[in-house]
């Protein structure tokens, strides 16, 4: 298939593109340049940005286009009416933020409720849901019968730039005690981002028109397990932990009513072949993944991520 990947360098788009020229598929990344850009010196590379003219896209078609890096819905608009038809089967890359947590109960499926959209054209996080609703929304009625939507939880693994998964992993490396954690029953869902890729590559050479769920695991581990299965992975003695409740600064931690959508339904994903690798895989990849970016000078935690020593001790401290 000749299929063209909106972003592709970064995270979520680099682990489908990886699976695509697996697979032997004809793939052309459509991006800034500004991540990794010899990344993937195999496939096409045509250097623009979404937000501006799209017409380095004029005069192709593929099979299909996966959508990994809109986050309002004037972005959707702008590619769709752009590519029309010359798109292919359309998969749009959207998330579990969609349902709102005071609408959701443990085991939800695709069919639960939605936010209401936000139809602005600025990324705020506050509206992180709304807005993938909102692109969702332009996506159905643009593409429709050409459409394939992906909902991932939280996505973990090697290449991941936000720190949030990475931080933990690290931290119960350094085997400093004691640490701050959030809350120990805290349930949390998250999916490699190479076991998405995987899924949404099959899905797309599937053509399919559908709506999953892909997150992982069915039931969700606890916060406490999920340190416990680093440390088991990693093969280190977990430090002592003091949980002290969901905080800004403790990356994945949640207050209890945002807990439902951590427990997310994924029969519907797993009946059309959606599988995951054991959580002690994704700690040992990632942990040997930023061990060598960071010797190499190539990663720098997100701002605002984590805590120093410093802040966790004045954290423990009050």
């Amino acid at each position: 298939m000749r299929i063209l990947v909106i972003g592709g360098s970064s995270f979520v788009g680099r682990a489908i593109v990886a699976t695509a020229l697996d697979r032997g598929h004809d793939v052309t990344l459509f991006n800034r340049g500004r991540t990794d850009p010899g990344a993937f010196p195999q496939a096409e590379h045509i250097a623009g940005d979404r937000n501006g003219s799209l017409a380095e896209l004029g005069g192709r078609s593929w099979d299909a286009t996966i959508d990994v890096c809109a986050y309002v819905p004037g972005q959707v608009r702008r590619l769709l009416t752009a590519l029309g038809e010359s798109s292919g089967h359309y998969t749009f890359v959207s998330t579990i933020s969609v349902y709102g947590q005071d609408v959701v109960e443990d085991g939800f499926d695709e069919s639960a409720a939605l936010l209401e959209p936000a139809w602005d054209d600025e990324l705020k996080m506050e509206k992180y849901g709304e807005l993938k609703v909102a692109c969702e929304q332009v996506a159905a009625e643009l593409a429709g019968d050409r459409l394939l939507v992906i909902r991932p939880g939280y996505v973990i693994g090697p290449h991941d730039p936000t720190h949030r998964f990475t931080y933990w992993v690290e931290r119960v490396a350094e085997g400093r005690s004691p640490m701050a954690g959030p809350s120990a029953d805290q349930p949390l869902q998250a999916v490699d981002a190479r076991d998405l890729g995987a899924f949404v590559v099959s899905q797309v050479e599937a053509k399919a028109v559908d709506v999953f769920h892909v997150t992982a695991p069915e039931p969700a581990p606890t916060f406490g397990d999920v340190l416990s299965t680093i440390a088991s992975a990693l093969s280190v003695p977990l430090p002592e932990i003091r949980w002290v409740g969901a905080r800004d600064e403790l990356p994945l931690s949640a207050p209890p009513d945002w807990w439902p959508k951590m427990r997310a339904s994924v029969d519907h994903a797993r009946g059309a072949g959606f599988t995951w690798r054991p959580l002690a895989d994704t700690v040992r990849d990632t942990y040997d993944w930023v061990g060598k970016a960071r010797a190499g000078g190539a990663y720098t935690p997100r701002a605002g991520v984590g805590l120093s020593p410093e802040q966790e001790a004045e954290l423990l401290a009050e």
